[in-house]
C-alpha cells in the first residue's frame, strides 16, 4: 500500500516520475526532459524519498492525528529534489502531501481494499470504501 504515497505525490506536488514509469506517460518527445526528470535517477530519488518517509511514518504511528510533519525532514527532502521540476514547491505542499499520502495509507491498512482517485487537476486524493 505504500504506493499510495506515490500517488499523493502525484495529485499533490504534480510529480512523480514513478507513477509515469510505471503508466507508460513518459514524456519521450523531450530527451532532456525523459532523461532529467522522468529517468532513472528521478526515479531512484522518488523511491528514495518514499522510503525514507514511509519508515518515518512507521515509527510515528503512520501519522495519525499528525497536523505538521518535523521541519527538518521537509527541508532535507527538499534539499534531495533540487534539480528536479519539483524543487520550487514549498515545504508546506509537501508536508500536505506526505500527511494526505498516510490518511490514505491508513485507511487502506484498515479496509484492506477500496478506491484510490488521484485528481492531477484539483491536486486531491480521496479514498472511497468498497462495499
Amino acid at each position: 500500500f505504500h504506493d499510495v504515497l506515490h500517488l499523493a505525490y502525484a495529485a499533490i506536488l504534480g510529480w512523480s516520475p514513478v507513477l509515469r514509469a510505471l503508466l507508460k506517460v513518459k514524456r519521450k518527445s523531450n530527451p532532456a526532459i525523459d532523461e532529467n526528470q522522468d529517468g532513472a535517477r528521478a526515479i531512484i530519488i522518488e523511491e528514495g524519498i518514499s522510503t525514507w518517509i514511509f519508515n518515518y511514518g512507521v515509527r510515528h504511528g503512520y501519522l495519525e492525528n499528525f497536523k505538521s510533519i518535523d521541519y527538518a525532514l521537509l527541508k532535507s527532502v527538499h534539499e534531495f529534489v533540487k534539480g528536479y521540476e519539483v524543487e520550487n514547491r514549498p515545504l508546506w505542499q509537501w508536508e500536505h502531501a506526505i500527511i494526505e499520502g498516510f490518511s490514505i495509507f491508513r485507511e487502506l491498512k484498515t479496509h484492506r481494499k477500496g478506491i484510490v482517485t488521484a485528481d492531477l487537476d484539483k491536486h486531491t486524493i480521496t479514498f472511497e470504501i468498497l462495499k
